[in-house]
This record gives C-alpha cells, structure tokens and sequence, in this order.
C-alpha cells in the first residue's frame, strides 16, 4: 500500500515538530521495498531522535505488532541521514546518526508480497506505527 503524499507530508511536519524522526535511505517511490528471496534486506524506512543541535539522541525502541508471513524481521541499529523537512529541526535534515532499523529476510523459495508491522517508542514517549511492504524476487 503505497503512503500518499498528504500522509508523507504530514508525517514530516509531526516529525519537526517533535525532534523524532523518520529516516529513509534510497527514495522508494511507491512506498514498497525491494527484497531478494532469503537474502537480508535493509528496509528503508528508519527512525531516529536529535536534539535541537542536530546530536543524537537515544534512538527508540520498538516492538513487531504484525510478524511477515513469509520471513523474519531484526531490529537493528544502522547509520541513517535524518529527513525532518520543514520546521525548527529542519536545520538538521541530512545529518547521520544512528537508527532504529529493520532487517527482513524471506523464506529462500519465497516469491511475491509480504509485509509487517511496528510499534516505535521514542525516548519521550512518544508512538508511531509503521507497516512495511515488501516485494520479493
């Protein structure tokens, strides 16, 4: 299910508002990641926190509310630029730190569509949801 434009902008005004933030490494244009069958693969969508001076702050924690049905998924802390857009953290936008991540690896016969879901939980309490859709080859 590919995220709308409206629902992306206004998960970055959230995420400037708030020092939270989503991360993404390559643009995935329609919103679903790429996945050779039984390799692991990074999903591109992280999530990250900084202060108002762009140092990083602890990154979040996060639980598996929906397990993919035809792999595994682990939580991994990996190097990401922040994507805050406009706001007071804008000025931190393309700096790198470390993120939340998830790694999903299918069953090595698995062909076609899978997906997950998080919960993520900042260090202030704050919580978001994010569901991953994955293609595998």
């Amino acid at each position: 299910m590919p995220i709308s434009e409206l629902t992306t902008l206004g998960l970055i005004l959230l995420c400037g508002a708030l020092g939270g933030c989503v991360t993404s490494g390559d643009k995935v244009t329609d919103g679903i990641d790429r996945a050779v069958a039984g390799e692991p693969t990074f999903m591109q969508q992280t999530y990250m926190t900084m202060d108002t001076r762009c140092r990083q702050v602890k990154r979040p924690t996060a639980v598996l509310t929906q397990k993919p049905q035809h792999g595994s998924v682990r939580m991994l802390t990996r190097k990401a630029a922040a994507v805050y857009g406009p706001g007071p953290y804008a000025h931190c936008d393309g700096k790198v730190g470390k993120a939340l991540a998830f790694e999903y690896t299918s069953a090595p016969d698995y062909r076609g569509r899978d997906s997950f879901e998080v919960r993520v939980r900042y260090s202030d309490g704050e919580i978001r949801h994010g569901r991953y859709e994955i293609e595998v080859r």
